[in-house]
């Protein structure tokens, strides 16, 4: 499968949030989507899956724009886990992840799969409301997990954003594991350094413009992050002999 996005440009009324995006999404790769606030990346991936209609250009999975195709042909494959999500019902955990087959077969097999994957059998029983904010993050990627079934295309807004440090760690190596049996992840990062590491490929954006895109060694560089993000960077090693990517603060420059 391929997903490939040709001049997309999309505008809150007067507001440019995304103009001219070109890019293909890496097959079996880890794709990061990195930029500043307000920089188009949420709505990057909105525009994705269709729930925005861009003001310009389109989407095309394998050669067929987006728009084009049913919802239930885009549910087999491509899921989708935002930012904040919000269930308004009285649902249980399972119950939520079983929303995830809700226009494909219904599966207790991929259902109880993906609540085991995510550390959630303890609480597969309990209300979806009565959960931390983190634990749902865990129940959504948990339903998209449910919806693909090992393949397709796998949308993540800052998905780890609100767990804890232990469920932050499983979360990237799940995410590592399902980009192994095969499934495309596009995700929307914060963590430069966590991008650096686990990414296979990098998009920067910039005022909704791509400011480049390719190899996360390549993109996530100290001066291309400096000329993004107006901050400088630096490579810093741990005693254990591992980088992280840091922002240089007025105290360790001496200024």
């Amino acid at each position: 499968m391929t997903l490939v996005i040709d001049d997309l440009s999309f505008a809150y009324g007067d507001v440019k949030a995304l103009e001219h995006i070109a890019a293909e999404a890496a097959p079996g790769r880890l794709t990061a989507i990195i930029g500043p606030n307000a920089s188009g990346k949420s709505t990057l991936l909105r525009c994705i899956i269709g729930s925005l209609k861009p003001s310009g250009g389109r989407v095309l999975l394998d050669g067929v724009p987006t728009r084009h195709l049913r919802p239930r042909f885009m549910a087999r494959r491509m899921a989708y886990v935002a930012q904040r999500s919000a269930v308004s019902a009285a649902f249980t955990v399972t119950e939520v992840v079983e929303l995830g087959r809700y226009a494909l077969a219904p599966s207790r097999r991929l259902v109880e799969q993906a609540i085991a994957r995510l550390d959630l059998s303890d609480v597969a029983h309990r209300p979806y409301a009565a959960l931390s904010v983190g634990q749902q993050q865990r129940v959504m990627l948990a339903r998209a997990v449910a919806q693909l079934d090992g393949a397709g295309y796998l949308l993540l807004d800052e998905p780890t954003s609100a767990m804890d440090l232990r469920h932050q760690c499983d979360t990237m190596t799940l995410i590592r594991e399902l980009v192994g049996e095969g499934v495309t992840v596009l995700m929307v990062m914060h963590d430069l350094t966590t991008a650096a590491a686990e990414a296979d490929v990098a998009w920067l954006l910039q005022s909704g413009r791509l400011a480049a895109a390719g190899p996360a060694g390549e993109v996530l560089t100290e001066s291309r992050l400096r000329e993004v993000f107006n901050v400088p960077f630096e490579w810093l090693s741990s005693s254990t002999g591992g980088r992280r990517l840091a922002p240089i603060t007025s105290s360790r420059s001496g200024g």
